[in-house]
């Protein structure tokens, strides 16, 4: 009994946030193979809109933000270059103000090439795990902070649509 009262209580105690949740949040669909093997082409991700509303972005984060060339074309990458950094690619390995970094998600090899940007307290860089199929900053170059939506909800248990 006293299982079942506590059971209760909790769902009346998490039902604001829950409810919270799906006002801030939308789903989209992923079209594409660039954030592959993590994020799989037609598959159905949440994107919450509020995660980055008492805390900036932070390295390794999945957003989905607005191309910074293209309106109303959106795109989900990986945050590699945070703002103020100095981010380069020599030869296809990222440094980081001078330090070598290695990116754990890369899938598929990196492509052999050279890229620098020196960030302002707004910009980031971002790429797609898949680096041989992700057009990112490496074409289009560093993302303003105000065209980011949100922080894409990867689950795992999700499987793709």
């Amino acid at each position: 009994m006293f299982a079942s009262v506590k059971t209760k209580l909790q769902a009346i105690v998490e039902a604001p946030g829950r409810f919270l949740d799906r006002l801030t949040s939308k789903w989209v669909l992923i079209v594409g193979h660039s954030m592959h093997p993590v994020l799989r082409d037609r598959q159905k991700v949440r994107v919450s809109r509020r995660a980055f509303k008492h805390s900036e972005p932070a390295r390794w984060d999945i957003v989905l933000f607005e191309h910074p060339e293209r309106e109303r074309f959106w795109e989900t990458k990986r945050i590699v270059g945070l703002p103020g950094e100095d981010v380069q690619l020599i030869d296809g390995r990222l440094q980081i103000d001078g330090v070598e970094t290695e990116d754990p998600f890369i899938y598929g090899g990196q492509p052999r090439m050279d890229r620098t940007w020196a960030l302002r307290e707004d910009e980031y860089v971002v790429m797609g795990d898949n680096r041989k199929r992700s057009t990112d900053s490496r074409t289009f170059g560093p993302v303003p902070r105000g065209n980011i939506l949100g922080k894409v909800i990867v689950d795992p248990q999700q499987p793709p649509s």
